[in-house]
């Protein structure tokens, strides 16, 4: 049974029990009415206690059941059904607290947690925002300035402080949880609806402020949300409650919402995948070889999580830039990796320093420990052919900065066995990452599909936009900043050094734009030069345009025998979609993607696409017939080498491998 009713002194004890995480499905919220219908008709009933059997709560609600009409019960029904009980309802709360869970402990007359209780409102990351009453009660009880943080940030919070905030009444030991959520159900003298409480007084300017802090760049649904907080205190709790869960199906329906569920689940299918069938061993000590800007992050990372961190460089001077980081030793003996269980190549970018390491660094660990290696080009098959236990060695490619960019790549070569796969999913897992599994190729998955978004991104600077129209043409779909912007961010000497290694063996009929190589041979090497595609006066956060890269440009379009013309913003963001597009069903074909939906992830996570629009893929999936004919026909236009997959679009047909990927996103 999903809900147990047992007795104890006069307490009704509904225990939840809808195995892994006591998710609110239809089947949970039927049980969950039909205990406390049951309860409504006793008369020996002198409190409820609800509690779980599991190690949470509430979850949070199953969102796959948000692509389809909802069934009855719905979660306000049950939650009306524990206000309405004469006798007072008390939350136990354990675990994670989520969404719909959370609002259904709103609707408890009182609310005790355990030391592990995690609380908060992860819906308007979904694009809608909480529907049972979240808004409404959650600004009754707190006030609205912290119910507008929690909404529309949707963070978590730990017990500690959902107490301070008032969230919760009490944190009590697990072991003591359910008897004190009994004694205080049996001694409560009245109910506690937060519906019927008017919201407590508070600052005008302080509720201004955090509306104004959390409107900052917000999807439309965010900004919904933070309206209803604010004017939910001032209208009757039921009307208030009408309105939120109106806008609630409002949201639900739109094209946003629906991407941003598509994005929950390939997520999910994205992390199982690098799961393998087998427990991974316990890791404690993590080795990272290299001081630098990568292997700084990669430390900070680990240590913040709790790992013991060990960081090999022979520059002392980058080694006593960690010295401040707790849990983070530094050392200029290679042999002092040999007491990490994983250690992490972050060396720079080039075959013979990264074979030369691993060879120096394997005799030194133990037969148990694992060696990845965080290239993001490079031949992971020939760098395992070095090692003596190659089945050890996995390539694990964070993305920058790794302290805060949860995307992570986990490579297998053909000799990486499943308890080294077992070993890096359970980092990735704990460090909060979304990783997805690559095969071996030039730039593995997200770097693939974004050589060839730069690539067009550079082919329609040649023929006639600037660096500045492109960017914002991409900021107008949705991109945080441009790609333009962002190479001048990450250095334009890494896909500088990138396209000299690839030189060799470029096909000489591929149409290669050189303005790039041009700016870095004037010592334009992006931001930390002062200036790359843009200026950076002074030191400036954001770059203005420059003249003198109008002059290099017009130059290498003159010596390309290029004429400069008018180029539309649709035009720019229809080759720019294709490209990636076009990059996508190669990887998918060439078997070095598992899935489509492994690049939108990719995309959104690692490359900040914007996520509303669910991914390259799908946004492309979601056009119309015509128009993305005519993108891919564009894009094939654009270098019939570089997009050959697109040629078929030329005489108006979609490719097989492009319709392949289309359909299983749509």
């Amino acid at each position: 049974m999903i809900v147990t009713t047992d007795m104890t002194n006069g307490v009704a004890v509904l225990t939840v029990n809808n195995p892994p995480v006591n998710m609110g499905n239809t089947a949970l919220r039927r049980a969950l009415a039909e205990s406390l219908d049951e309860v409504a008709t006793r008369d020996d009933v002198v409190g409820v206690v609800i509690a779980s059997a599991a190690s949470h709560f509430y979850a949070g609600s199953d969102i796959s059941e948000f692509d389809r009409p909802l069934q009855a019960p719905q979660l306000p029904e049950v939650i009306a059904r524990i206000e309405n009980l004469d006798v007072p309802v008390v939350a136990a709360l354990t675990g994670l607290t989520l969404g719909g869970g959370l609002e259904l402990a709103l609707g408890c007359d009182l609310r005790i947690g355990d030391p592990t209780t995690v609380v908060g409102f992860p819906e308007t990351t979904l694009g809608i925002l909480p529907g049972a009453g979240g808004t409404v009660r959650t600004a009754r009880l707190v006030g609205v300035a912290p119910t507008i943080d929690l909404v529309a940030s949707a963070r978590r919070i730990d017990a500690d402080e959902a107490l301070a905030l008032g969230l919760i009444d009490e944190v009590v030991p697990a072991d003591l949880l359910l008897a004190r959520a009994a004694e205080r159900a049996a001694t409560l003298t009245a109910k506690k609806r937060l519906i019927d409480l008017p919201a407590p007084p508070s600052d005008p300017a302080t509720e201004e402020a955090a509306r104004a802090r959390r409107s900052k760049r917000a999807r439309p649904n965010v900004l919904a949300a933070i309206d209803m907080v604010c004017a939910g205190v001032s209208l009757d709790g039921r009307e208030a409650l009408r309105r939120e869960r109106a806008l609630f199906d409002q949201l639900r329906m739109t094209d946003e919402a629906a991407n941003l569920r598509y994005l929950f689940f390939a997520k999910r299918r994205a992390a199982k995948a690098t799961r393998p069938q087998i427990p991974a061993p316990a890791i404690t000590t993590i080795g990272i070889a290299g001081a630098g800007t990568m292997g700084a992050a990669l430390a900070r990372a680990f240590a913040e999580h709790g790992y013991e961190v060990i960081v090999f460089d022979s520059n002392r001077a980058a080694l006593d830039r960690l010295a401040d980081g707790h849990g983070i030793s530094g050392t200029e003996s290679i042999a002092d990796l040999g007491r990490a269980d994983v250690t992490i190549d972050a060396v720079f970018e080039d075959m013979d320093v990264k074979t030369t390491l691993l060879r120096e660094l394997e005799p030194h660990l133990r037969d148990t420990a694992v060696i990845a290696s965080n290239t993001s080009y490079l031949d992971l098959h020939e760098m395992a052919s070095v090692l003596a236990i190659p089945e050890r060695f996995v390539g694990l490619h964070f993305f920058n900065p790794p302290d805060r960019n949860p995307l992570v790549e986990i490579i297998r070569t053909s000799a990486t066995d499943e308890r080294t796969l077992a070993v890096v999913s359970s980092l990735a897992s704990r460090l909060g990452k979304a990783p997805i599994p690559a095969g071996i190729g030039d730039g593995f998955v997200a770097n693939r599909i974004y050589a060839d978004y730069r690539m067009q991104a550079e082919f329609l600077v040649e023929d006639g936009a600037s660096p500045a129209e492109v960017d914002t043409a991409l900021v107008e779909l949705g991109f945080a900043i441009g790609p333009f912007a962002v190479a001048d961010m990450s250095g334009l000497d890494i896909a500088w050094a990138r396209r000299k290694r690839l030189a060799a063996t470029r096909d000489p009929r591929q149409r290669y734009v050189d303005i790039a190589d041009r700016l870095c041979e004037a010592g334009r090497l992006g931001k930390k030069t002062g200036a790359g595609w843009y200026h950076y006066p002074d030191g400036a956060r954001r770059g203005v345009v420059d003249p003198r890269v109008d002059e290099i440009i017009d130059k290498a379009r003159a010596d390309a025998g290029m004429s400069a013309r008018a180029v539309s913003g649709d035009e720019i963001r229809d080759r720019v979609l294709a490209s990636m597009v076009c990059a996508a069903a190669a990887l998918v074909a060439d078997g070095i993607a598992e899935r489509a939906s492994d690049i939108d992830v990719a995309l959104t996570e690692g490359f900040a696409f914007p996520a509303h629009l669910g991914g390259p893929v799908r946004a492309f999936a979601r056009r119309n017939r015509d128009e993305v004919v005519a993108a891919l026909a564009a894009a094939y236009r654009s270098c019939p080498i570089s997009f050959a997959i697109a040629e078929p679009a030329v005489a108006g047909k979609i490719p097989e491998a492009i319709e392949k990927i289309l359909e299983a996103v749509r």
